[in-house]
């Protein structure tokens, strides 16, 4: 689940950090975590977030305006407004924000928004289980990037971090079948459609967070794979 933190307070920061930390180590859930201190670069940029805290008091960028755009990128994501000051409550529910937590920052509190909002997420993105050896891990399906081989056990790759599985390929195809958005271009690979950029007959492109990997497209898989694109798509 990819998380953005960007307040100008370096300790208020630290603090949703340590957090979120705290929350994945006991519910074993995976936070990809980008830390900000300023909304100017993020103003341009086209990276999508799962869930944003922001502050809405920041110099050269408020954080509503940081919020409007962040929905422009994903408008499903999951904002929740830090601040000091009331007087902006009104412009934050306009926006939809998810929560609104004040300074100090009350952890309790913070713990039960912080639930409430995984499980808003979770019963709008589906969430599967992997089991290697007697490691468990919960990963959301619209972060798998792509699920290709390796010493003949599949291996997952999230927009976080490498899984490895006990299971083949041919377990998670059957257990993905019902996900529009996976297809498979290749006997060795299921891949994500949404992180698919471009292709063509022998190879297709994958963008996360601006870098790209190419990957391989059978002859044999070819057409079914176009067929499946262009209908995620909506041609």
């Amino acid at each position: 689940m990819k998380v953005l933190i960007c307040d100008d307070d370096k300790c208020i920061v630290d603090e949703i950090k340590n957090n979120l930390n705290t929350f994945s180590d006991k519910h074993r859930i995976v936070f990809d975590i980008d830390l900000f201190y300023n909304g100017v670069e993020l103003l341009n940029s086209n990276i999508s977030y799962d869930m944003a805290f922001i502050d809405i008091e920041m110099p050269l960028v408020n954080g509503l305006t940081l919020s409007a755009q962040l929905k422009k990128v994903n408008s499903n994501i999951i904002i929740f407004i830090i601040t000091s000051h009331d007087a902006y409550l009104d412009d934050a529910m306009d926006l939809d924000v998810f929560r609104y937590l004040s300074k100090p920052i009350d952890n309790n509190r913070f713990f039960r928004a912080l639930n409430t909002a995984i499980n808003y997420f979770h019963s709008n993105t589906q969430i599967i289980t992997l089991e290697y050896y007697d490691e468990c891990y919960s990963v959301f399906t619209s972060d798998i990037v792509y699920i290709t081989i390796e010493e003949r056990k599949a291996v997952i790759i999230t927009c976080q971090k490498k899984y490895y599985t006990n299971k083949k390929l041919s377990y998670w195809k059957e257990k993905l079948k019902d996900y529009d958005y996976f297809a498979q271009p290749h006997y060795s690979y299921l891949v994500n459609l949404r992180y698919v950029s471009d292709f063509n007959k022998t190879e297709l492109n994958i963008n996360v967070d601006l870098k790209s990997e190419t990957l391989p497209i059978s002859q044999r898989n070819y057409s079914n794979f176009k067929k499946a694109y262009f209908a995620y798509i909506g041609v």
